[in-house]
């Protein structure tokens, strides 16, 4: 005891010495994300006969991750599942996340570059963890030490660069692993390695600045607007997480080759942009976002951004679906905010964390992410649209099902192990 006792206090120095290393890879890592995503997004407008490229470059990036020995199926949003598993994050996710996510973008595809740098984040801070072999914090009475709090570290640090909100990562990456105990015991570096990379990122270029939205004043308007947006993102939410899980789930039992799935998929998302004109809609919606806080998106223009993503990342394209579902978000709030009259950028910004919240099963980093991003006066407004979004949705999300799975399964535990208790009593 006295010997765990006396290690415990260079433990807890090595964990801050890698939390500060993860938070600054973290910072690096969306930067170059951002960055290079940005590159590809101009790609389209550029040569518009990249479009029809897409079905070739679609099945390019699944070949990409077969040869560096990656599950075809995976996407840069799997390493919340590898974290959730306590599995390693391979290393070869970085670079094959990121050179998919640019054959996406670059052909016309709906997807953003979140995804893309918690993947090569998380990678890295997994990478970083096993070189400076950095010991977990062990339960009491545990078998075998979790060591994914190494990758949630990147996490976290990703999320706080691209948004410049610190305290959103360290709760999105928490949400994200369902408040694991193995992570939850961590938050001390969860949290230094989201600061580190928010530091860090200051000086870089790249990320994502959300527009500016000034908080009304009280009203009962502005509450119904909240609570409007709100329900109405449970419903969006609800089909846009269920849509992308169940394409996904179809993509990986498909008799097909995924490559020849994802070919197909492209073959679709061209036949809508060519019909429809939905050149805007490509890449990650950061311009759409703009333009609902300008009062400037039309009101069935968040179904078309939806569609698009969902056909993009159901069909095996890689890429990230956060600040799509943030521009989404943005764009059903704008939609609302004309049914009442109320002021575009306010129902814009509270479509976003709402969106988020009821989509990404993330309702605590949604309304920090609001109070980082927009001013903290709009936090409780995010809140009070985040609480119907979140409780009246269905509880399957864009990274699979949130905090009530994990309450589930303790209930199924407890259950058994009353069942086992009565057994001996017999």
């Amino acid at each position: 005891m006295g010997r765990a006792t006396g290690r415990l206090p260079g433990q807890l120095a090595r964990h801050a010495a890698f939390a500060l290393a993860a938070g600054t890879a973290g910072a690096l890592a969306a930067s170059l994300a951002t960055l290079a995503l940005d590159a590809a997004s101009a790609l389209p407008a550029r040569f518009p006969w990249l479009l029809f490229a897409l079905p070739l470059l679609g099945a390019a990036s699944i070949g990409l991750f077969k040869l560096l020995g990656l599950p075809l199926g995976a996407q840069p949003g799997s390493v919340v599942e590898d974290v959730r598993d306590d599995g390693r994050v391979p290393l070869a996710l970085a670079p094959a996340a990121l050179a998919g996510t640019l054959f996406t973008v670059a052909g016309g595809g709906s997807a953003g570059a979140t995804a893309t740098s918690l993947a090569m984040s998380s990678s890295a801070a997994s990478a970083l963890g096993r070189l400076a072999r950095v010991e977990p914090l062990a339960a009491p009475g545990a078998r075998a030490p979790r060591r994914g709090w190494t990758a949630a570290c990147g996490m976290a640090a990703a999320f706080s660069a691209l948004f410049g909100a610190p305290l959103a990562g360290a709760a999105f990456a928490l949400e994200l692993v369902r408040f694991d105990g193995a992570v939850a015991r961590h938050l001390p570096a969860v949290l230094t390695a989201s600061l580190a990379a928010w530091i860090v990122s200051l000086p870089l270029a790249g990320g994502y600045a959300l527009p500016a939205a000034a908080p009304p004043d009280a009203s009962w308007r502005a509450g119904a607007l909240c609570l409007l947006v709100g329900l109405a993102s449970a419903a969006a939410g609800t089909v846009f997480g269920w849509s992308l899980r169940a394409l996904r789930r179809a993509f990986g039992r498909a008799r097909a080759h995924p490559a020849l799935v994802a070919a197909a998929g492209g073959a679709l998302i061209c036949a809508l942009v060519l019909a429809f004109g939905w050149q805007r809609f490509e890449g990650s919606g950061l311009a759409l976002l703009a333009d609902a806080f300008a009062g400037d998106a039309g009101p069935f223009d968040f179904a078309a951004k939806a569609l698009l993503t969902v056909v993009t990342l159901g069909f095996g394209f890689k890429g990230g679906e956060v600040m799509p579902a943030l521009s989404v978000g943005a764009l059903l709030g704008a939609s609302c905010a004309g049914l009442i009259g109320a002021a575009p950028p306010f129902a814009a910004a509270m479509g976003a964390a709402a969106f988020l919240a009821a989509a990404a099963r993330c309702p605590l980093a949604a309304v920090l992410l609001a109070g980082e991003a927009f001013g903290w006066a709009a936090a409780p407004w995010a809140a009070l649209a985040v609480l119907p979004a979140y409780l009246g949705s269905v509880d399957v999300g864009m990274f699979g099902r949130g905090i009530t799975a994990w309450r589930t399964r303790s209930r199924a535990a407890r259950g058994q192990r009353e069942d086992r208790r009565r057994g001996r009593g017999r």
